[in-house]
């Protein structure tokens, strides 16, 4: 099977709306971004697979990641935060019920969702919320585009349910930040879609604002 290569478009598509970043189309870069929620309470369960979890705003635990090769791209693993359990082909899951495994789920999830897996769409079925927007994405085809690079993060909400992240991301045509939002269903990070299947809720271009530097070197 042909595999998805992740793009972000030139820069006046990024900023058009109906842009292409990371293999999908996607919303508008106006659509309003959803309001920062701060959580004092400690998580109830870190991890499925017993990883420690590291405390703080996202920082730590991606900071101490390893950045491993998967064909032209490299995702963050974290002996803290996740992913846990690595199938080589599919998923990569168990994260720790933190700002930091919100952080490293949101960007892995989402790339080998849109074709870093092979078996992405069994990528799909496990790991993003289901609805119209899972639909939409299974039934997507296989569009060509530009390897990105991780450039940086900022979290730009948190609870105990939800997570808001903006990733900063380069390609040889454009820099752009993407915003992603993950779930905590059945004690792991999931992906939520937009009902027309992107995996991002809309990009700009250029850094978010504030962000962490963060990205293989």
């Amino acid at each position: 099977m042909r595999r998805r290569r992740l793009l972000i478009g030139s820069a006046a598509a990024v900023v058009a709306a109906g842009v292409v970043v990371a293999g999908v189309t996607l919303a508008s870069p106006d659509t309003p971004a959803p309001s920062t929620v701060q959580s004092s309470a400690p998580a109830a369960v870190l991890s499925a697979c017993g990883l420690s979890g590291s405390a703080g705003d996202g920082a730590p635990g991606a900071a101490a990641a390893t950045w491993t090769p998967v064909g032209a791209y490299s995702l963050p693993v974290s002996a803290t935060d996740g992913p846990g359990v690595q199938t080589p082909a599919g998923p990569w899951s168990c994260f720790t019920h933190t700002p930091s495994g919100a952080v490293l789920a949101g960007i892995t999830i989402g790339m080998r969702a849109n074709g870093v897996a092979e078996n992405w769409q069994d990528v799909v079925r496990a790991q993003t919320m289901p609805g119209p927007g899972q639909d939409a994405l299974l039934a997507k085809p296989l569009p060509d585009a530009e390897v990105v690079t991780i450039r940086g993060f900022a979290i730009a909400g948190y609870s105990d349910q939800r997570a808001t992240i903006r990733y900063y991301l380069h390609s040889p045509s454009a820099d752009a930040n993407c915003t992603t939002e993950v779930q905590w269903s059945n004690d792991d990070w999931r992906l939520v879609l937009t009902d027309k299947g992107s995996t991002s809720s809309g990009c700009a271009l250029g850094a978010p604002t504030d962000f962490t530097p963060w990205g293989p070197e």
